[in-house]
């Protein structure tokens, strides 16, 4: 069983029993079913059969009788051994740790292999394996490429680099680098692949991961439909982050199922790391909610169906508003630009399905220079879109994703246009309470058959703005939409945010609060430099600071970033107040006193804790530099390094102390180090120069002095 999803391929009610050992029930290579899951995908026995004997195995299988049972008890047994030999309590057989069924704790409690899923629900987790959001994020293997790699080279001519993408021996290895005037490779930065996010389906991006578990995006991507590499979205321009843009959890809330990681480490601001074993792709329970009670209830000696039932979320039950909650917390995305803020008190991975949406996060949208909100078409706009549709405000609602889509199944191209029509004939039909066909539709298509598909004129494929390179299906659903026009290639223009607004979760919000949310979305848009945006939230927070953190520290690391030291610290200590075990304020505080001259303070608050972060190592190291403790700095430097070993400014400081001491070979590599990473870094660039004219390496110096 691989991650939490497992591969349903090879599923099917042919599964072999159980393995029977001397200690436990295991489950075997072949996908075998656990015997409480054993209802037949045929419907031949019975939910009520199964549970009312746990033991009980499907047809044509051999039952293992109560051997089984006593197994798990003496598997049991033995493991609690310890505990009673030295006098403690033991605890209650776990039947979901005698049928070796992992359980998740932390921040993502409750959470079992989607596998264990597919085993009673097989339909559904063959189905849901074709579906792009079961292939949204997944480790490269051979069997997975589509890739072209005969042809995999790319050329960027604003940033004067080139990029390739390399297959070996199965594994993705991503080079970068340019080249000199005798066309000698420079800066070259070269990385295997760790990840892959995307199902391909439109596009793919890849993913490298550092010791401490960062996500790196690497920026050339696999544009299927042109079946060409490109630079991935945001990577378009001359100066763009390289392979530094870092992956957040608010990416991969949307991309993948919940890692497991420790209660509090998703907290905003917390270290953005993941486990190196993770989930591959949005499984069943990022739907349905944790596994773990629902299992338990099957298990249980006085198992019902109403017991079994109320144990997992079925979204299909839910009111219409938990409903969709579920569906737009990833798909209702206004604009990328400005991303939903998450509810102060509430952590990344917090959310389950059957809450409202409102209640983790607050949905923004945002007014454009230059661009008109209906002008505005993304790559995840489909429920964005679908509600400026007359169908959709007209059917009160109504009108939504599963009026079309089945999460499950992928409709086959040959039963699309069937498929659709029948959808907008739920509606459009000239039954009992149809709209029927309009008159300009009869005189327009005299000719329209019975298995015509209405979606292919009404709701066309059309050119994102955002992924330049991929048509996807306006889901605004009108008369006259356009022609070809619509998927004529574009150019990449910058977002030119005029003002924000709330667009889900205002109602539950004082007006002071909306404004906060408001300011913090602002600071966010423009990395924390907009200043009008600082003072307002300044003056709210000054007014009524509540009880939250979260707010206290957005503005410290705003007036931070905008060069308000004395503010920065004022705020710092506010955030600390609220969340003493919180590393962040300390960062920002230790930053500003060390930029106000206090820079005793300012180390001794770094050096007293220790140090989870990367980033906060490296202050440190800067902060002993500047004061003389060069070898102080050089060793922290290095451990900075060991944790994230493309922090290129922990590179370039190596470099700068080598060459202080004079050690003019171990600074030039440092350099080389630093510039592979951030080629455009001119201070390292002059350091290498300098360092290989100290060596005598005058023409290598050359190939670097431009």
């Amino acid at each position: 069983m691989t991650g939490r999803n497992g591969d349903f391929s090879r599923m099917s009610t042919s599964s072999p029993v159980l393995q029977v050992t001397a200690t436990k029930i295991g489950r075997s290579e072949a996908k075998c079913q656990p015997t409480a899951l054993a209802l037949d995908r045929r419907g031949q026995a019975s939910i009520i059969e199964v549970m009312t004997d746990w033991r009980r195995y499907r047809p044509g299988h051999a039952l293992p009788g109560i051997a089984a049972v006593l197994a798990v008890i003496l598997a049991a047994a033995v493991a609690a051994w310890p505990a009673l030999a030295a006098g403690s309590q033991p605890s209650a057989i776990d039947v979901l740790a005698g049928l070796d069924i992992a359980v998740t704790g932390g921040a993502a409690a409750g959470y079992v292999p989607d596998a264990v899923c597919g085993e009673c629900h097989v339909d559904k987790a063959e189905g849901f394996a074709a579906m792009g959001m079961a292939k949204s994020f997944y480790r490269p293997s051979p069997d997975k490429v589509i890739e072209d790699f005969a042809d995999s080279h790319f050329f960027h001519e604003p940033s004067g680099r080139h990029y390739e993408m390399q297959l070996r021996d199965g594994e993705y290895w991503f080079r970068r680098y340019r080249t000199g005037e005798d066309g000698k490779v420079l800066d070259l930065f070269e990385r295997r692949v760790d990840w892959i996010l995307g199902s391909g389906h439109h596009t793919r991006t890849y993913l490298y991961q550092t010791a401490d578990g960062a996500l790196f995006e690497l920026p050339l991507a696999w544009y299927s439909q042109e079946g060409k590499w490109r630079m991935a979205p945001g990577f378009e321009w001359a100066r763009h982050l390289g392979v530094m843009r870092q992956v957040r959890r608010q990416c991969m809330f949307c991309h993948n199922a919940f890692p497991e990681v420790e209660s509090g480490s998703d907290r905003l601001g917390m270290v953005e790391t993941f486990p190196r074993d993770m989930p591959e792709g949005i499984g069943c329970q990022r739907c349905h909610g944790p596994g773990e009670k629902h299992l338990r209830a099957l298990y249980s000696d006085d198992a019902t169906v109403e017991a079994v039932r109320e144990a997992i979320v079925n979204p299909g039950r839910l009111p219409r508003d938990k409903l969709y909650s579920v569906c737009y917390g990833c798909h209702m995305q206004p604009i990328v630009a400005v991303p939903p803020v998450r509810r102060f008190g509430r952590a990344a991975y917090s959310f389950r399905p059957g809450e409202l949406l409102s209640d983790f996060s607050i949905g923004l949208d945002a007014t454009e220079r230059g661009r008109t909100r209906s002008d505005r078409f993304e790559i995840n706009h489909h429920p964005y879109r679908l509600e400026q549709s007359r169908c959709f405000i007209e059917s009160e609602g109504k009108l939504g994703c599963l009026t079309c889509h089945d999460p499950h199944r992928k409709i086959k191209p040959a039963e699309r246009a069937a498929h659709y029509r029948k959808a907008c004939l739920s509606c459009h039909g000239d039954g009992e309470g149809g709209l029927g066909l309009s008159a300009e539709a009869s005189v327009r298509h005299p000719t329209i058959g019975e298995e015509d598909d209405c979606t292919t004129c009404h709701m066309p494929e059309r050119r994102t703005q955002d992924v330049i390179h991929v048509t996807m299906t306006d889901h605004l659903i009108a008369r006259n939409p356009g022609g070809l026009e619509l998927i004529a290639p574009i150019e990449k223009k910058d977002v030119d945010i005029e003002a924000v607004f709330i667009r889900l979760g205002a109602e539950a919000l004082s007006e002071n609060e909306q404004t906060i949310y408001k300011a913090i979305a602002t600071l966010r848009y423009s990395n924390h430099r907009y200043e009008p945006a600082a003072q307002r939230l300044e003056e709210l927070l000054a007014a009524d600071g509540g009880d939250r953190f979260e707010p206290w520290l957005e503005l410290a690391e705003s007036r931070l970033h905008q060069r308000d030291f004395q503010a920065a610290v004022a705020s710092a200590r506010e955030a600390a107040a609220r969340a003493p075990d919180h590393p962040g304020p300390v960062a920002v505080r230790a930053s500003a006193l060390f930029s106000l001259g206090k820079k005793r303070e300012a180390i001794a608050l770094l050096e007293e804790r220790p140090l989870d972060d990367a980033i906060m190592m490296f202050r440190l190291a800067a902060m002993q530099a500047d004061t003389g403790r060069l070898e102080d700095a050089l060793a922290t430097a290095h451990k900075a390094l060991g944790m994230r070993e493309n922090l290129w400014v922990a590179w370039r400081l190596v470099g700068d102390i080598e060459a202080a001491r004079g050690r003019h070979e171990m600074a030039a590599d440092a350099f080389h180090a630093a510039l592979a990473i951030e080629p455009d870094d001119e201070r390292a660039r002059s350091g290498l120069v300098r360092a290989l004219n100290e060596l005598g390496r005058w023409g290598e110096a050359g190939d670097y002095d431009r």
